[in-house]
């Protein structure tokens, strides 16, 4: 912003209008990346948030929900994925439907 632009993000395109502005020397944004690199610049963008983002929810979640969601409920039994049957005093789980049920 103090060079003159609307916002603090550097692009090469810029950086060519700086240094003509500045020496009077015209670069194509195109070739001004190695020489930036050369001199130990690189690439970096900032992190994208949405525009709704609030950091006070944000910080406060963890604190208020995770401790509730970390808690097993109080009648838990135990139950297992849908896929997998629950063991009898016999060994064996319910019996299958098809071949096996009757």
């Amino acid at each position: 912003m103090a060079a003159g632009f609307a916002t603090e993000r550097w692009t090469l395109a810029r950086i060519a209008a700086l240094i003509e502005r500045e020496f009077g020397v015209h670069y194509h944004p195109r070739y001004l990346e190695r020489p930036l690199k050369a001199h130990g610049f690189s690439v970096q963008r900032p992190a994208t948030r949405a525009k709704e983002r609030d950091e006070l929810v944000i910080a406060v979640w963890p604190k208020r929900e995770w401790v509730a969601l970390k808690q097993k409920p109080s009648g838990s039994t135990g139950r297992s994925c849908s896929w997998m049957r629950r063991a009898t005093a016999s060994g064996r789980g319910r019996p299958r439907p098809g071949r096996e049920a009757g």
